[in-house]
């Protein structure tokens, strides 16, 4: 759901590197992304075969 990039740019406040998001919730310049990461304890890293 893009809405819900509005809350992590007020979270990320990405102006101050020069990212901004329209009315129609894209980022600019459009070769942006945004993500918020968050590590659990108990997360494994695997390999698939």
């Amino acid at each position: 759901d893009l809405e819900d990039r509005a809350k992590i740019v007020e979270l990320l406040r990405p102006e101050r590197i020069g990212v901004t998001l329209s009315e129609e919730f894209q980022l600019h310049p459009e070769q942006s992304t945004d993500a918020i990461i968050l590590h659990h304890p108990e997360a494994k890293y695997f390999n698939a075969r």
